[in-house]
């Protein structure tokens, strides 16, 4: 059995998901093995990239059944006592794995940990935030909440002071012990694509266990490798977002509290949607997905 077990989930992001392997391949362990899970990709690039990387585990999936189901099928064929899912448009700093894997071990409290996120220009992205709630889901209003909490909520003091504690944590960088991944019940497979990760969180929180960023450690996530390749996935990973968060919101509040939920979130998503509509192809087309999603 490997000490971690690395699972990427990728999606026609194949010069991106390079450089991560690349930056994997430079740290200073040697007990680790690489799975990614190529989420139907279909274009004719994966056999070329798999003989370029003979090192590294390839699941091909012969349908992109999301995110979640992704990171469940590599957990599935991992070995490792740790598990990382890492996003493909990230790139490790050196010397990042050895420290975290010691850091995670010595903390036994620690469940769900990420680390400090930089995007291309070397400014914080901010993985983390707080619960989607009933009241909150305006982001001007999670704004107040975290004024109203106080400094140690604030996103500048959480991504820049040592270790802090969000309520949830991107999944872009998780780090989990494969047994509590197991007793969490894995990733939700009805979020297709955004918010797996806030509910994984909030699965972890209701256990009372701790979900920590060690801001000592950092690595670069450029944002959209996968989602944004094009208008037309543009469009459908966008609705996404809205749709996660429908079932998001349905499945963590009391119906009472979902339907007063669904009328704040819903207006402001219409809002902004029928003021695009006509001069963006993005919302029209967001509007088509939306209109034949299922929500259940």
């Amino acid at each position: 059995m490997t000490s971690l077990s690395i699972i990427i989930v990728s999606y026609r992001s194949w010069n991106r998901l390079g450089a991560c392997l690349k930056s994997i391949a430079v740290q200073a362990m040697s007990d680790i093995e690489v799975i990614v899970v190529d989420n139907h990709s279909d274009d004719g690039q994966a056999e070329q990239f798999i003989t370029m990387h003979p090192l590294v585990r390839f699941i091909l999936q012969d349908t992109n059944a999301g995110f979640a189901q992704a990171c469940n099928r590599g957990a599935k064929e991992a070995t490792g006592n740790w598990l990382l899912f890492l996003n493909p448009d990230t790139v490790l700093h050196p010397n990042t794995l050895a420290p975290l894997l010691v850091k995670a071990e010595n903390e036994t409290s620690w469940k769900l940990i990420g680390i400090r996120q930089l995007n291309d220009q070397g400014k914080d992205t901010h993985p983390h935030g707080l619960f989607l709630k009933w009241w909150n889901v305006w982001a001007p209003v999670r704004s107040l909440e975290r004024l109203f909490k106080g400094v140690k909520s604030s996103k500048q003091f959480l991504s820049t002071t040592p270790i802090a504690y969000p309520d949830w944590i991107s999944g872009a960088f998780v780090l989990i012990r494969k047994n509590d991944l197991l007793e969490l019940g894995g990733w939700d497979e009805r979020f297709w694509m955004y918010f797996e990760d806030m509910d994984l969180s909030k699965r972890a929180a209701e256990k009372g266990w701790k979900r920590v960023l060690y801001d000592e450690l950092v690595c670069t996530h450029s944002h959209g490798g996968s989602s944004r390749i094009n208008p037309e996935t543009k469009a459908i990973t966008k609705s996404a977002v809205i749709i996660s968060a429908f079932k998001y919101l349905k499945k963590h509040n009391r119906p009472l509290y979902f339907g007063l939920a669904m009328d704040m979130f819903v207006l402001s998503k219409l809002i902004d949607i029928l003021v695009s509509y006509p001069f963006s192809a993005t919302k029209r087309a967001m509007a088509k997905h939306l209109l034949a999603a299922r929500l259940d």
